[in-house]
């Protein structure tokens, strides 16, 4: 009967994430099945032609540049979050309240305002280019904006709050033991971090990875606006066709293609949890 009522009491729930999630799915989804005319009016005419654009080699780099930048932003959060993350587990109530409220900060804030910040920043009148120049170091302004490189530093910056708590929370979890017993039989510190805790600790690893990977694929203003459009990315190509291109069915087959790559990170993470989450209790 308890289940029965839980189960009535979830309807509400499912009904509206279906509306919400469901509904604007399927549109895309037929979408991305039709053709449009030479003023860019859709055409209700089943067609495969917007799914065998996506094989076009123009497509596969820019599919390639997607991969690429969100791979490099969760190895680059990785890097920086996993140690953030874990000499903040390590300090007393007041000072990790303290430190996660900071790491939250930035999502207080538009995360357009961020990504101008970056902007005044790094741009040739920009803050460090003042400074260099001011202090004679450099004779003229560097150049550092619209590259690739900028516009991993942004994404980088903008998700690396989803990798350091997602880590801290593994370490948060991380029984003790395990290390003093490391530490009783010999093994030092680095030996006892990569040999304990780096393996305990890789659910978090795996689940920062997704939180900034999956984002990382369609955080097309960042690209625009730090790395000024030279590098096409699939959030660029996908905003580009559905607004300036007028070409919504191929803009739609884009996005069922992202969302297939999600789903694919999402698998790949469920089972290297369960994996690791088997390996930790053989």
């Amino acid at each position: 009967m308890k289940t029965l009522r839980r189960n009535m009491l979830a309807i509400p729930i499912i009904v509206w994430i279906g509306l919400l999630v469901g509904t604007p799915l399927i549109f895309v989804f037929v979408l991305s099945f039709l053709s449009r005319d030479n003023l860019g009016n859709i055409v209700v005419a089943f067609t495969l032609d917007n799914y065998k654009r996506i094989f076009d080699p123009i497509y596969i780099r820019v599919f390639f540049n997607s991969f690429l930048l969100a791979t490099l932003t969760g190895l680059v959060t990785l890097l920086i979050g996993y140690p953030v993350a874990y000499i903040t587990s390590g300090l007393n109530p007041k000072r990790r309240a303290v430190s996660i409220a900071l790491i939250m900060l930035p999502f207080w804030l538009s995360s357009l305002l961020r990504t101008y910040g970056w902007i005044i920043l790094l741009g040739n009148t920009g803050i460090i280019n003042n400074i260099l120049v001011g202090l004679n170091i450099i004779e003229k302004p560097l150049n550092m904006m619209y590259k690739f490189g900028t516009t991993l530093v942004g994404t980088a910056y903008m998700l690396i709050p989803f990798m350091i708590i997602a880590i801290f929370n593994s370490v948060d979890k991380l029984d003790r033991s395990y290390l003093e017993a490391s530490y009783d039989l010999g093994a030092g510190r680095l030996k006892t971090f990569f040999n304990i805790t780096i393996p305990l600790t890789l659910p978090g690893i795996f689940g920062g990875f997704t939180l900034v990977f999956i984002p990382a694929l369609g955080l097309f203003f960042i690209s625009d606006l730090l790395g000024g459009g030279k590098t096409i990315f699939l959030g660029n190509l996908i905003n580009t066709q559905v607004t300036k291109g007028r070409n919504r069915p191929l803009g739609a087959a884009f996005s069922i293609l992202m969302i297939v790559l999600v789903l694919v990170v999402l698998f790949i993470y469920s089972r290297a949890a369960k994996r690791e989450e088997g390996g930790l209790f053989q």
